[in-house]
Formats: C-alpha cells, sequence, structure tokens
C-alpha cells in the first residue's frame, strides 16, 4: 500500500509539475504524511523524486546556467539545508497531528510566496536580502522539501530568461538534494534505503505524469493553470492544518 499511494502521490504532482513547472513538492509532501509517511520518509521522497524529474532538465539547460548566481546561492543552500534537517529530524518527533499542521502551513506560506513573487516589481536587492532569501530557501527545504518559493521571489530581481530560471532551479537542487539524502539517511530513525527504491521504482511513473503534464500545458494557458494549481494546493494546505 505505501508504494500505491506514494505512486499515485508522485504521478500527480508531477503532472501538475509538468503543466506550471512547479508543486511536485507542495502537493506531494502533505499527501504522503497523510497516508502515513513520516515526515523524513516524505522529505527524502519527494527530493529523489524532484531530483530524478530535474536531472536531465538540467544537463539539456547546462548551456543556460548563470554560474555567477548559482555558485553563492549553493553555497548557502548548503549550509543551511544541513540546519532545515536537524530541525526536521526534532520536529519529527511531535505527533502526527502537529506534523501535518506543520507541513500544511509550509505550503500555505508557498502559496502565498507565489502570489506574492508575482507582484513583486522587478528591483536590485541588497546582497544582504539575497543571502537571506537562500538561506530561508536552504532551510525550508531541509525542513518541509520546500525550498522552491524564496527563490522564486528572489528571481523577481533578476533579468533571467525562462531558460536561465529553469536552469538555475534545477542546478540549485541539484547541488544540495544528495547532502539533504544523506543526512536523512544517517541521523533520521525512520529513513531507510527502502525509500530510495521507492523513488527509483516510481521514476518511470514520475517521467510518464511529467511527459501528459507538459502537453496539457501546451493545451491551456500558464495563467489558467496556475491560478487552478495554487487553488488545489490552498485545499491540501487545510486540509493538513485543520
Amino acid at each position: 500500500m505505501p508504494l500505491i499511494w506514494a505512486g499515485i502521490i508522485m504521478f500527480g504532482g508531477s503532472l501538475v509539475q509538468g503543466a506550471i513547472g512547479f508543486a511536485l513538492g507542495m502537493i506531494a509532501l502533505p499527501l504522503l504524511v497523510e497516508v502515513g509517511f513520516s515526515l523524513s520518509q516524505a522529505v527524502a521522497l519527494t527530493t529523489l523524486s524532484i531530483g530524478i524529474q530535474v536531472m536531465f532538465g538540467a544537463w539539456q539547460l547546462r548551456a543556460h546556467i548563470p554560474w555567477d548566481d548559482v555558485k553563492p546561492a549553493a553555497i548557502v543552500r548548503l549550509l543551511t539545508v544541513a540546519l532545515g534537517v536537524l530541525l526536521l529530524l526534532n520536529v519529527e518527533a511531535l505527533d502526527t497531528v502537529a506534523v501535518k499542521r506543520l507541513v500544511g502551513v509550509g505550503v500555505l506560506l508557498g502559496v502565498i510566496v507565489r502570489v506574492v513573487a508575482a507582484k513583486v516589481a522587478r528591483r536590485e536587492w541588497p546582497k544582504a536580502a539575497s543571502i537571506a532569501a537562500f538561506s530561508v530557501s536552504g532551510l525550508l527545504q531541509g525542513l518541509v522539501a520546500m525550498g522552491g518559493p524564496p527563490l522564486v521571489l528572489w528571481m523577481t530581481t533578476r533579468d533571467f530568461r525562462a531558460q536561465e530560471a529553469r536552469a538555475f532551479t534545477m542546478t540549485l537542487f541539484l547541488f544540495n538534494a544528495p547532502v539533504q539524502v544523506l543526512l536523512l539517511l544517517f541521523f533520521s530513525q525512520t529513513m531507510s534505503l527502502e525509500v530510495i527504491l521507492i523513488a527509483l521504482a516510481l521514476s518511470p511513473l514520475i517521467y510518464i505524469g511529467t511527459t501528459i503534464g507538459l502537453r496539457i500545458g501546451d493545451r491551456f494557458s500558464k495563467q489558467l493553470l496556475n491560478r487552478a494549481a495554487l487553488a488545489v494546493l490552498v485545499l491540501i494546505a487545510l486540509s493538513a492544518i485543520l
């Protein structure tokens, strides 16, 4: 049953991710916790699944990677991802209801940041603000596998082309994900190699879901799909919180 539920959730999440370019983590994490995975297991499974999804994309976009921005962001996130994992290991001792509420709040905050980022005027941030954004991104990535929203907000300060923006987020994720999974594997009481095997077993479903999502994304306007996805995320978050 865990494998079946994980398959359904990851397929649905990758379908949405393929259609609109985000949301796999925010959809998958609360639902995995809801069906019985521990927070460590859900974070690791989500991280591995996203890693499988973006690995080939990052390679295809390697010529568009903005290395001058990636390098400092990767270093800051590397440090704060570890801190996020440490917090996760402490939070995981809470009862299941508290963990679900924590994840629900994380999803809701992620939705709010996505909405805010779309309305923020494009302007240069001070270096300290950029470091803060990368730090929060790493912390959230380590804690609840949702490091994307602060990066989205930060990218409103850059004139990235679409390929550069995708290459930036994918490369950062691939730099930090192995550290996150290894820390969970060594230090979490509930994490095991079985979770890694589940992620590998689900990779065909993730690929199929992403492919179908891309085709759906081509048929509908991005604005409509974004609104639908944000509405679903709000419902998932409120369900976890309440």
